[in-house]
């Protein structure tokens, strides 16, 4: 079986969908918002991505660092917001399957389960060290319709674009100042060791594509308060 891996709370958590998927794959249903969040303090860039024709959808937002120089790597916080009839939710970085950082998230037992894959080519993402998640209070929450998460990335904005380790291929860095390609896939089963990171996943649903306005997501006061969230 193929993987062809590509992966807010809407409605009263926020923006509205605007176009129709089809099976399989899925039109980006929002564009590029400014968000700013009321729980951690960040300016966050926020897209809607629709996985059903009804008008369910994740939300995707992304905050960084001001003043970023071009060809860096630079921290990134990642907020999503999702159904509850959601499996699991993934965010490619590099806006496809292979070769580039995955993140995996999923409701735990008793949190937000995030897990950290990298795909070699269209088959099970593995465990990905180099890219490192840390979950903050803050901006992670959950109701009878959604639940949210907030979390610190640190190597999710460059990476070895050969085979994920630091060496045997070129650096693929993301634009602080522009536009990145990021994509999302969505299943509705869940892992089969749903407090495990490192948990097999059965095959997503839908997947989409978008292009993610990363200008829109610099902070001024990101490394204050990044340092204030994770203390």
């Amino acid at each position: 079986m193929l993987w062809t891996l590509f992966l807010g709370l809407e409605s009263h958590f926020e923006n509205p969908p605007q176009k129709i998927l089809t099976r399989g794959t899925v039109a980006a249903a929002a564009a590029n918002a400014v968000y700013q969040d009321p729980d951690t303090g960040l300016v966050f860039s926020s897209n809607f991505q629709l996985y059903k024709s009804d008008g369910r959808g994740i939300t995707f937002r992304v905050a960084i660092p001001d003043g970023v120089e071009s060809y860096t790597s630079y921290d990134a916080v990642i907020q999503m917001v999702v159904p509850n009839d959601v499996g699991w939710a993934g965010l490619a970085w590099g806006g496809s399957m292979p070769k580039n950082p995955i993140l995996v998230a999923w409701k735990g037992s008793s949190n937000v389960i995030l897990s950290s894959r990298w795909a070699t080519g269209h088959v099970m993402p593995q465990d990905y060290p180099t890219a490192q998640y840390t979950l903050f209070k803050s901006g992670t929450k959950s109701n009878s319709t959604h639940w949210q998460f907030t979390a610190l990335c640190k190597g999710c904005t460059a990476w070895d674009a050969g085979s994920g380790s630091g060496s045997g291929g070129s650096t693929r860095y993301l634009s602080p100042r522009g536009g990145n390609r990021l994509a999302f896939a969505y299943s509705p089963g869940k892992p089969s060791s749903i407090n495990s990171p490192s948990s097999s996943i059965p095959i997503h649903e839908v997947h989409g594509y978008w292009q993610h306005d990363f200008a829109q997501a610099a902070n001024s006061n990101f490394e204050t308060t990044v340092q204030r969230l994770t203390s």
